[in-house]
């Protein structure tokens, strides 16, 4: 029974995310779609059409990604996981975990390496966003390797002691706070530093007139750091991240030649999230968010376990079944936690424009991130409940007016 439940539950999460990027996709590239008249002064007709080959050409790519993973996983679930299981039962218990999930974990990455490559090296490049070498992208996987070896390590032995309890969500709910606070700490300055170099902000006037914001603000950032985010494209963003001693402020190389109000304006969004302790909200809530996930992970193996589904024995093979069933589930949920974040994201703006009394200015900075990014000025309505963090550029530069 099991079996049946998690195998249509992994056909329909599937099918459902193609039927999105369908759908998103015929709605946004529409021949009758317009220029939404917010951005009218920005973007240009032939601008429209750029942002619509790009949204389809990425559209393509992830519907083309999703029905190859789904393959991959069914093969997974009905053959491929006992069999990894049976080919390192010769081993100690622990090699037998270290060696299951490194051959599952190459496994998708190989899978998923190719669709990596072609969005980045041809899709991306194809658009002039990707700034990146193959050797910085070979460094960048390296690195990226290493650090989930190094963490797997660690989190083994811990997820293989906690699996000989008959309840063990609990215990594992509060590791998963306390990593969640460590990798929050340690990720500014340890972990983001492998991959891009940051440099204090050298422009005084400007930095003067960001810590001016910073104290109006009462924020308590104590560092403004400029990233060379050009090495791997020409987006643009900004961001504020860490905590206590590791917190900053992280401007993107690309954004600094926005005019100053536009910059500010931007810096004072970052600001917002921080003041409105949006961080904290967020560790909080994806706590709460894991335990739940980790109590069904709990269930579904308990069941899985005494029930013999599936034909496997070893305690890590069942936590991956009982993990690919609650993590599909999960997904179900995303237009729940996105919600959460876009209410975040319009507290943001409105303190940007408590601070600086000047609307027009973040108005005219999320127009020319629309037009810089290529952003996607119609997507379908229910493709934004499910997928967007941020509300779409239209909605939020209408809520921005409203606050003038």
């Amino acid at each position: 029974m099991i079996e049946t439940i998690l195998l249509s539950v992994l056909i329909v999460r599937t099918a459902w995310r193609i039927f999105l990027e369908v759908l998103n996709l015929l709605h946004s590239t529409s021949p009758q779609v317009e220029i939404p008249e917010v951005l009218k002064d920005k973007l240009t007709p032939e601008l429209l059409e750029k942002s619509k080959q790009y949204l389809k050409d990425r559209a393509k790519l992830r519907i083309l990604a999703e029905t190859t993973q789904l393959v991959v996983t069914i093969y997974l679930v009905l053959q491929g996981l006992p069999r990894l299981e049976r080919l390192f039962l010769a081993y100690s218990p622990l090699l037998q975990a270290f060696l299951f999930f490194g051959a599952l974990g190459l496994i998708f990455y190989l899978v998923n390496l190719p669709f990596r490559l072609y969005s980045i090296f041809v899709i991306e490049s194809k658009y002039g966003f990707n700034t990146a070498t193959k050797k910085t992208f070979l460094k960048d996987q390296t690195i990226a390797v290493s650090l989930i070896v190094a963490f797997s390590m660690l989190l083994i032995p811990v997820l293989l002691w906690l699996l000989k309890h008959q309840i063990w969500w609990w215990q594992a709910s509060i590791l998963a706070f306390a990593f969640i606070l460590f990798f929050w700490f340690i990720q500014p300055t340890l972990i983001a530093p492998l991959f891009y170099k940051f440099t204090e902000l050298e422009d005084e006037g400007l930095k003067l007139k960001i810590r001016e914001l910073i104290e109006r603000s009462s924020a308590k950032i104590p560092k403004i750091y400029v990233m060379n985010a050009s090495k791997r494209t020409k987006k643009q963003n900004a961001y504020v991240t860490g905590i206590g001693r590791s917190r900053r402020l992280v401007l993107y190389d690309t954004i600094m030649d926005y005019p100053s109000d536009e910059l500010l304006a931007v810096v004072a969004h970052e600001l917002g999230h921080h003041v409105k302790r949006h961080i904290q909200k967020n560790v909080i809530l994806f706590s709460i968010y894991a335990t739940f996930l980790l109590y069904l992970t709990n269930f579904v193996y308990q069941h899985i376990l005494k029930t013999n589904a599936f034909n496997v024995q070893r305690p890590h093979t069942i936590f991956v079944y009982a993990f690919l069933f609650v993590s599909s589930v999960s997904y179900f949920l995303e237009p729940l936690v996105n919600y959460l974040s876009r209410k975040m994201e319009y507290e943001a703006d409105r303190f940007s424009v408590e601070l600086l009394k000047n609307p027009a200015a973040m108005i005219c900075a999320l127009k020319r991130l629309v037009k810089e990014n290529l952003s996607n000025p119609n997507p379908h309505p229910l493709y934004k409940v499910w997928y967007y963090s941020h509300p779409a550029p239209e909605e939020r530069i209408k809520a921005l007016r409203q606050a003038q």
